[in-house]
């Protein structure tokens, strides 16, 4: 009796078969994923805007300290003596806009008492100026009691000198502070007599003041 042999045949995988690719889904963002990301933004940012305003800052201060020696060079420059005595010092660098005129800017400003006379004040210290290198520009109040003159120099500096009896400006302001009318005597008072009060205006950027 014949007895049939039955194969088994093994199914082979073939390297060459196609592999099934698992496709992975991107993982999601989470909202910490947004916080960190908007944060590293907003330090960014912070970060450029400190940086600009220190930078400004810092260029203003320079700016600001050369305007101030300029303006203390020029006072040096007039040589104005021990016989000159401050009573009243502001002198600044940075750049005071008026509050109600953007076009003008607050000038520097010394005011002396001289134990002169008027005449002899103006004299003196227009020559001081002019050998400053400073150049009469002109007198806006010619014949007033308070003499001013006005200068400017090759480099557009502007310069006011003022002199006014101080005799004379007391007699006025105390009448005024007190409430009182104008004395009657005042008339009589000799704008030329000493001592003199003296003001000096320097201003970097204008004469509109």
């Amino acid at each position: 009796m014949a007895t049939t042999k039955k194969t088994h045949t093994t199914k082979k995988t073939s390297t060459t078969a196609k592999r099934k690719t698992v496709s992975k889904k991107p993982p999601r963002l989470t909202w910490r994923f947004y916080v960190v990301t908007i944060g590293i933004f907003i330090i960014a940012v912070s970060t450029m805007v400190v940086i600009a305003l220190l930078t400004a800052n810092t260029v203003a201060s320079r700016n600001n300290q050369a305007r101030l020696d300029e303006i203390k060079g020029i006072y040096a420059s007039l040589d104005i003596g021990d016989e000159y005595r401050p009573t009243n010092v502001n002198v600044f660098g940075d750049k005071r806009v008026y509050e109600w005129d953007k076009g003008r800017t607050y000038s520097s400003v010394i005011e002396y008492i001289h134990g002169d006379t008027v005449s002899n004040t103006v004299a003196e210290l227009d020559a001081k100026i002019k050998a400053a290198g400073f150049t009469f520009i002109d007198e806006p109040y010619p014949g007033s009691t308070s003499v001013q003159y006005h200068y400017k120099s090759a480099d557009g500096e502007y310069l006011r000198l003022s002199v006014v009896s101080k005799p004379y400006n007391d007699a006025w302001a105390n009448a005024v502070a007190m409430g009182k009318s104008i004395p009657d005597g005042l008339d009589d008072i000799d704008t030329n007599l000493g001592p003199s009060s003296v003001t000096i205006k320097v201003n970097l950027d204008d004469n509109n003041e």
